[in-house]
């Protein structure tokens, strides 16, 4: 399965294995490394040089193809969370469960990046009626830019919901800072969908669960020693969210005592922030990761 890739794009700073059932890419330049997964476009590795890990994976994530990646950043389209009007179809969409096509890849010094693309098929089809193309593509310089590019390919105008559930690593979750989301208002889950406003620099205890709306700018994690720092543009709303020991305890392919090695601060149009999308359009989601000293 990997050897036509192989002969495409195999060269240096480009380099694509398999691990299980998976097909993996590595981009690799002066800046760093990541690595993106062919299932569901799932970045699932970003190291910049002389940095730790950024991104948190369960060590029980599975890798035959049987479900998504726990952890990385999955992509969650065409719907967040339950489908709005059919409870029997997939949380967060199909996007993440599908297998994406390698289109383009290109290694360099400084800059190194990669596109991979999911088209509307008739197993899509069975999910979500209309004729789509989405591309991600996957930037690594002195950042890591992750582009969303959805296109509309029907004649009919669609409403989307959509996130880049980013997994971050850090040392400890436990009253962990989240600077850049004073003054939002928010839809809480873990309060049977509260809303409220976070009058009050965040500090998160898990468990936590909320859709902050309106957010159009960065958010940072203050993490042990560094910061991360969370870009974005054609984004409306930040989802942050850790399912502290009762929710890690209910997951299959997480570790009950893995929950305070991870927080999601989601880039996303989610909720109140759905979109329309007309005949002929497209829509960029953007996620820029930057890593500094704290």
């Amino acid at each position: 399965m990997i050897d036509p890739l192989l002969q495409r794009f195999e060269q240096p700073g480009i380099h694509l294995f398999e691990r299980e059932n998976l097909t993996m890419l590595e981009l690799s330049n002066t800046h760093g490394t990541a690595v993106v997964s062919t299932l569901g476009a799932t970045v699932i590795s970003y190291v910049p040089t002389g940095e730790d890990e950024v991104i948190w994976v369960s060590d029980t994530a599975r890798y035959d193809g049987s479900k998504p990646i726990r952890g990385g950043i999955p992509v969650c389209w065409p719907w967040f969370g339950p489908h709005p009007s059919d409870p029997t179809l997939p949380t967060h969409g199909f996007a993440r469960r599908a297998t994406w096509e390698l289109v383009d890849a290109e290694g360099g010094e400084h800059l190194s990046c990669a596109v991979l693309r999911l088209q509307s098929d008739a197993t899509t089809a069975s999910q979500w009626p209309w004729p789509f193309r989405l591309e991600l593509e996957l930037t690594l310089g002195q950042t890591l830019a992750i582009d969303l590019r959805a296109t509309n390919l029907s004649e009919e105008t669609w409403t989307v919901s959509e996130a880049l559930h980013s997994y971050f690593r850090v040392a400890n979750a436990r009253s962990l800072p989240v600077a850049g989301l004073d003054g939002l208002h928010y839809w809480d889950k873990q309060r049977d969908g509260l809303r409220g406003t976070q009058d009050t620099p965040l500090e998160i205890e898990p468990p936590f669960d909320r859709v902050y709306f309106g957010h159009e700018n960065a958010a940072v994690i203050h993490d042990q020693g560094r910061d991360i720092r969370i870009g974005k543009s054609g984004s409306r709303s930040t989802v942050v969210w850790n399912p502290g020991p009762e929710g890690a305890a209910a997951l299959g392919d997480m570790p009950d005592d893995a929950w305070p090695q991870m927080l999601c601060v989601e880039t996303a149009n989610a909720r109140d922030d759905a979109y329309s999308l007309g005949p002929g359009q497209t829509h960029t989601l953007t996620a820029n990761i930057a890593v500094s000293a704290s």
